[in-house]
């Protein structure tokens, strides 16, 4: 008796077919499964680091730069998860592109706005694919978060994410 007998089975038990759909079927599983899971796994470089998070608040008013303290903790809107606490606040004046009478455009400075760019000492994870705060919360520069704390709700850009 050989190892496949005229009928194609291995021993004469196993088909030839049959071994190889089960290898296919296999290879399909192994490979959904490592496409959902094998891209969300990410390695941690560094795990609870002080990461340093300035964003950038354009065009408000002087009340919203008076509700803004250093100090002042601030969260992603609709969750009570703290992203920092306030470690600094830079201000600028806000400028827009203005069209003049002769109809040439001129980058002006906007009267009664400004630039707020408030820097928050967070504690969060440096991985492979970036920062994250709370461990869940990916940051990465040009990004825009919804932020409020007890005094502001607002719209920012993260304008640098480092370690200091």
């Amino acid at each position: 008796m050989g190892l496949i007998d005229e009928k194609g089975r291995f021993f004469g038990k196993v088909s030839i077919i049959d071994i190889v759909i089960v290898l296919a079927i296999v290879v399909l599983v192994i490979g959904f499964v490592y496409n959902q899971t094998g891209q969300q796994i990410r390695q941690i470089i560094m795990a609870d680091e002080p990461l340093y998070v300035t964003f950038l608040v354009e065009g408000v008013r002087r009340f919203s730069l008076d509700a803004v303290r250093e100090g002042d903790v601030f969260f992603r809107q609709h969750e009570r998860v703290p992203l920092g606490t306030v470690a600094h606040i830079d201000i600028s004046p806000a400028h827009a592109i203005m069209t003049r009478t002769d109809g040439t455009a001129v980058f002006a400075p906007v009267e009664d706005r400004y630039n707020m760019y408030i820097t928050l000492a967070c504690v969060g994870s440096i991985t492979d694919t970036g920062f994250f705060i709370n461990g869940t919360l990916q940051v990465s520069e040009g990004g825009r978060l919804s932020i409020q704390s007890n005094n502001l709700l607002t719209m920012a850009m993260i304008y640098q994410v480092n370690q200091r």
